[in-house]
């Protein structure tokens, strides 16, 4: 029987690194994710759990595990500190109580170079037996110093378990997407006058190696991790296009508070406080009991996550506004307001006058997924998305879900945003979308799948006005859509009979309700077209139904089912599609 391991923050930069060397590793058979945010998706061993790690039900979650990797921390800084270390500090403490009534026998513990604390009298290549320090006014620090005393204390009793702390430089490389990669897309930094700091990193390839080697090791103790050598700060700063204010530190730290509350910076006076003075470490102990070799300097890693940042093309004025726009929910949401337009579609005749709405101009289903849909010979919905991306040579993939980011989903992660399709697929503004090859979107559609999204695709008019791009019937729009949050969730406004013209339900779809329905409701909560009433104690679907299969999925008694009779389903919805958009591309954009 395979192992099985635990990962607290499975959605966070660190746990990324680390995840594929765990899923090629065929003595593994199951890996537990724990966070409080939807599961990311993209690996097939894991079975996610959303939860604190303050609940009581981690110690259930923890049996019959092998191994644990502790990521779960606050980084990001939010407003709330008391919050912050109370996850930081408690949650581990339950944590690693939790591994100890289970009888664990290996925890990797992911600790920060930050412990040494920002000193002015902080030797260069620091070891492992130098003293912690605070900097108090770093919720961080000081939180990664009293989890690591408490740590060290509590394991003290127990000598079976092989306890492995890391205190690791700044994790930094093409997937980062946090607090530091906001800060290095400012036009602007302020850092303390008259002092010249270095900083040290550590690139996530040579992360994910360092954490897979302490697993499949036993390296009981404390290690420093980190590239070996570091890079000017000053130098740093200006390779990323940051123009450099010197300030006083005082002066430095109040500018940090402002700005942090007023929303201008990711990080306020704590973060500054740790940038003041170097913190270089030496990881000549991890080399030696492990055999790894960091393969990027502080300098290649830098620069490796700098030509990640390079766009496939040069924003124009209006792209470089919506990519300001649509990189933050909070700018996201008061442009959501233009989704009411949608409730004039109750108006007959004025209804046939808004583009978004025209007949002649939209045609999208969802394309349900549920198992049950699975049978010889007949092909699953989702299959017409994959089809398209095999005849398109234009795959377009937005970084973030921008309905989802919004409306700060509960249920599902906005970091899976739409594919887009066609020669318009172009015009998409680079910074918040990639072009990517068809073995990239296929990956990006089988990952949606997994999470519980549904695609919904086909000719979307609101996409052209979003996107502020021309309708020429050259943009096929694949979402990947929520019950929650998702935009196209607005058509519920308009009647059944005219939605069907814009949005029917793939053909030969057939949804039926069986006797085994006790009327609990939990289909209605997850419909997003509020199709569905109970009566007589039974759930009814009305005309708004638009065949997406959620309600299926989430019947606690299995007594909706979904059935399609047509054999050519992919046909059908693709013949019907093709008369609105073509996604034939001229010869110069294969990728």
């Amino acid at each position: 029987m395979g192992k099985t391991i635990a990962i607290t923050g499975i959605n966070s930069y660190f746990a990324s690194t680390l995840l594929p060397r765990l899923e090629a590793d065929s003595s593994i058979d199951k890996i537990i994710g724990i966070d409080f945010h939807p599961w990311k998706g993209g690996h097939n061993k894991v079975e996610f759990f959303k939860t604190d790690i303050r609940s009581d039900s981690i110690v259930d979650i923890l049996k019959r595990v092998d191994a644990v990797y502790h990521f779960a921390y606050i980084v990001s800084e939010i407003k709330d500190k008391r919050e912050a270390v109370d996850i930081n500090i408690n949650g581990s403490r339950n944590i690693f109580e939790a591994c100890v009534r289970n009888q664990v026998k290996k925890i990797i513990y992911a600790s920060s170079a930050t412990v040494y604390g920002a000193n002015a009298d902080n030797p260069v290549g620091i070891k492992e037996d130098h003293p912690l320090s605070m900097n108090k006014d770093s919720y961080y620090n000081t939180s990664k110093i009293k989890v690591e005393e408490f740590v060290v204390d509590f394991f003290r009793q127990y000598p079976n378990i092989v306890l492995t702390v890391l205190r690791t430089a700044l994790l930094i490389g093409p997937n980062m997407d946090n607090m530091f990669s906001k800060l290095y897309s400012l036009p602007v930094i302020a850092l303390s006058l008259g002092r010249t700091t270095y900083q040290h990193f550590i690139h996530e390839a040579d992360l994910g190696e360092a954490l897979y080697l302490s697993y499949i090791k036993d390296l009981p103790g404390i290690y420093n991790l980190g590239a070996d050598d570091a890079i000017p700060a000053r130098w740093a700063w200006k390779k990323a296009g940051v123009r450099v204010i010197p300030l006083p530190s005082s002066m430095l730290k109040w500018v940090a508070n402002i700005g942090y509350q007023l929303g201008i910076f990711p990080a306020s006076s704590g973060w500054a406080s740790l940038s003041e003075y170097t913190v270089f470490p030496s990881s000549e102990k991890f080399k030696k009991a492990s055999g790894w070799q960091p393969r990027y300097s502080s300098e290649s890693a830098f620069l490796d996550y700098l030509n990640s940042r390079e766009l496939d093309h040069p924003d124009n004025f209006i792209q470089s506004l919506l990519s300001w726009v649509f990189s933050s929910g909070p700018r996201i949401k008061p442009t959501m307001v233009v989704l009411n337009i949608f409730r004039l579609g109750k108006i007959p005749g004025l209804r046939n006058w808004i583009p978004w709405m025209d007949h002649k101009k939209n045609s999208m289903s969802y394309l349900p997924v549920n198992k049950s849909l699975t049978a010889e010979n007949q092909a699953l919905p989702s299959e017409v998305v994959h089809q398209y991306i095999d005849k398109s040579t234009i795959h377009v993939i937005m970084n973030k879900c921008g309905c989802r980011l919004a409306g700060n989903c509960q249920h599902h992660t906005a970091d899976i945003g739409c594919l887009f399709m066609g020669e318009t697929a172009l015009n998409m503004p680079a910074g918040v979308s990639k072009r990517v090859t068809a073995e990239d979107a296929h990956k990006h559609v089988d990952r949606a799948i997994s999470v519980g999204l549904i695609p919904m695709t086909g000719k979307v008019r609101v996409d052209n006005f979003i996107f502020l791009t021309p309708d020429e019937s050259k943009l096929l729009s694949v979402c990947f859509c929520c019950h929650c949050c998702c935009m196209m969730t607005s058509l519920k406004h308009i009647p059944g009979d005219y939605l069907n013209g814009i949005m029917p339900p793939v053909e030969g779809l057939r949804i039926e309700v069986t006797d085994d329905c006790v009327g609990c409701g939990t289909c209605i909560e997850t419909c997003g077209f509020d199709a569905i009433h109970i009566e007589n104690g039974m759930a009814v679907h009305n005309s708004q139904c638009r065949g997406c299969g959620r309600c299926e999925t989430n019947c606690p008694n299995q007594a909706i089912r979904i059935t399609i009779d047509n054999p050519n389903i992919v046909d059908d919805v693709m013949r019907r599609i093709n008369t609105y958009v073509n996604i034939q591309s001229p010869s110069n954009a294969i990728l």
